[in-house]
């Protein structure tokens, strides 16, 4: 049995379509696997051992390469230990005064949240670039970048 490139080309439309279907974003590779075994079969006709393998190795690499250069693994740091927050900076977007917290606001989200409640040793303004020192409970003590 021979498959054409375009019998490649129908299986690599219908598995990306089924990925519109079935949200979990692994059928896309091998749909653009199957893809790229109907361009090569199209100028060139390799057995179907060939195609086979040529698919498989294609798809695999497709979602090797999403899963190492692509998708974002440290988009979030929630669940993970205080540590990995020590030194993030953020901006101040309410300030710390002697008697109350402020707030501050992550350019990514740190433990799950991009805002925190602060608290630092001295009072620093709004607007204020600050670094995260320590992390107590629910709140995070900060202090001013550069001193």
């Amino acid at each position: 049995m021979e498959l054409a490139w375009w019998h490649w080309m129908v299986l690599g439309m219908v598995l990306v379509a089924l990925e519109m279907l079935v949200p979990t974003f692994f059928l896309m590779w091998f749909g653009l696997g199957a893809l790229l075994v109907g361009l090569v079969t199209l100028f060139a006709v390799p057995g179907l051992a060939i195609q086979l393998v040529l698919w498989a190795a294609a798809s695999l690499a497709m979602m090797w390469a999403w899963l190492r250069f692509f998708k974002n693994p440290d988009r979030t740091r929630a669940g993970q230990a205080k540590e990995g927050v020590i030194g993030v900076a953020g901006l101040l977007t309410r300030p710390v005064t002697e008697t109350g917290n402020g707030e501050i606001l992550f350019q990514r989200p740190v433990l799950g949240s991009d805002r925190w409640p602060v608290v630092a040793d001295a009072p620093i303004a709004a607007g204020a670039k600050v670094k995260v020192v320590d992390v107590l409970g629910q709140t995070l003590k900060v202090e001013k970048l550069g001193g």
